[in-house]
């Protein structure tokens, strides 16, 4: 559960940052000062943390019932 609450923690914080960049490059006219291939580079990073944030959203957690179990039926 803990593991779950930390992945979403961490897909949100990259879809923010995703969000920031992917609105910075239409937006914030300081980025008219930088060259066309720094802002190609603000545009593609802010893409890869929406999709990485994307991905750790939507990503199920690992089946631990898959695991040996110590035989008694119980957790450990």
């Amino acid at each position: 559960m803990k593991h779950m609450i930390l992945q979403r923690i961490a897909a949100g914080l990259l879809l923010l940052i995703g969000l920031l960049a992917m609105a910075a490059t239409h937006t914030f006219p300081f980025l008219d000062d930088l060259s066309e291939l720094a802002e190609t580079a603000v545009a593609i990073g802010g893409a890869a943390c929406l999709s990485a944030g994307v991905w750790l959203w939507l990503r199920k957690p690992a089946d631990r019932s898959s695991a040996p179990s110590t035989g008694d039926g119980g957790s450990p």
